[in-house]
């Protein structure tokens, strides 16, 4: 697995989503999932790739407009800001993508692979990760946990505002009023927001190649050893980066073939530290919550391999298995970083192979082969 993820970074660097290094990177990983496939496909979409991150300069944009005009009409501060937490919320915290009409739509590629049961196919297992890296997160670079810090403040302060320039309408008080100075000060906050990114992609040694190269590695094992009842299915989404459009988009145009497949995605993503493999209760940002008999479905294939574990929600950002939840197919997601806390690689130049454990890769290997072959003696 290590091999497969130092042979994509030395061969195409970074992988910004939409970008011709995604593409060709997805091109050879197909190459070498039809080693071990039975089908491959490499599937193109169109999507508004710049919506999510661009539009946060946009509501920081308004979050000034609105601090001004409640010194000038609060009654249209009021609206302003309240659509403007609204359309925040929707459209970049829950990722609803409610916005992207505003952007172009720009191409990326997401890669399937299938191994046919040795029997009557009675489901679909979809294993999965994201070959797309992100531009560096430069406040997290630079000051590590308390980037984030900045970036959980500023991600409150937008919201706030929206809250307070309505009530503003209704409540005049003076000490109401002196809240006002607060937003103000705290609006230099708003520029690990409006400007976020460096211009550096980010190797995404552990976010995300360890999901697509466990992804590779489950072809190889089951393509000698196949499962009796259950078709594998191996995928590597794009443009996870960019707000989960290779999942969105995937699920999307076949939704109705998934149904009738009872397929269920065990989405990997960032398969780092073996003390911090994870299993997701559920997700903050896209307010969804996974089943309960998957939950414990991926805790049987801890224990049996005596792996250890924590199980949480999983807080920060959204995962591809987010946006099969939210359309309403079955899903979990399994991560190998610190959750409480910022690791310091995570979306900066520090996430290179160098700090990706090969004993969380061993681990996490085991897991999914026994989560596999349990799920192929289910009913379903």
């Amino acid at each position: 697995m290590l091999a497969y993820i130092e042979d994509i970074i030395t061969r195409f660097g970074g992988r910004y989503f939409g970008s011709g290094q995604e593409k060709a990177a997805q091109l050879y990983t197909a190459e070498i999932l039809r080693k071990y496939c039975d089908k491959v496909d490499v599937e193109e979409f169109q999507s508004a790739l710049e919506a999510h991150f661009q539009s946060l300069k946009v509501f920081c944009v308004v979050y000034l407009l609105v601090i001004v005009l409640l010194r000038v009409d609060v009654r249209i501060a009021g609206v302003l800001g309240i659509l403007n937490s609204i359309l925040y919320l929707g459209h970049f915290v829950t990722y609803r993508h409610w916005l992207d009409f505003l952007w172009p739509k720009k191409p990326s590629w997401n890669v399937i692979g299938d191994i046919e049961p040795t029997d009557t196919v009675k489901s679909t297992l979809i294993i999965a990760g994201h070959i797309d890296s992100v531009k560096e997160f430069k406040w997290w670079y630079r000051f590590k946990h308390n980037g984030a810090v900045l970036t959980v403040i500023a991600g409150f302060l937008i919201p706030l505002l929206g809250i307070y320039a309505l009530l503003s309408i209704f409540i005049t008080a003076a000490w109401f009023t002196y809240l006002w100075w607060l937003f103000a000060l705290m609006t230099p906050v708003l520029i690990v927001f409006y400007n976020m990114h460096g211009e550096e992609v980010v190797d995404g040694a552990s976010d995300n190649l360890t999901g697509v190269a466990m992804a590779v590695e489950m072809a190889k094992v089951f393509s000698d050893d196949k499962l009796k009842h259950t078709r594998l299915r191996l995928i590597s989404f794009g443009a996870e980066e960019a707000g989960l459009r290779g999942a969105w988009a995937y699920a999307r145009q076949h939704k109705a073939q998934l149904i009738k497949e009872k397929a269920f995605l065990f989405n990997l993503d960032t398969i780092k530290d073996l003390e911090h493999l994870t299993i997701g209760t559920g997700e903050a940002n896209t307010l969804v919550s996974y089943k309960k008999e998957y939950v414990e479905l991926v805790e049987d294939a801890f224990k049996v391999t005596g792996t250890g574990y924590k199980k949480l929600p999983l807080m920060v950002g959204a995962s591809d298995a987010s946006a099969f939840c939210i359309e309403g197919l079955p899903a979990i997601c399994v991560i190998g970083m610190e959750s409480e806390k910022l690791d310091p690689s995570y979306h900066t130049r520090l996430d290179v192979i160098e700090y990706v454990r090969p004993e969380a890769l061993e681990a996490m290997k085991k897991v999914t082969i026994q989560f596999a072959k349990t799920w192929d003696t289910k009913e379903h």
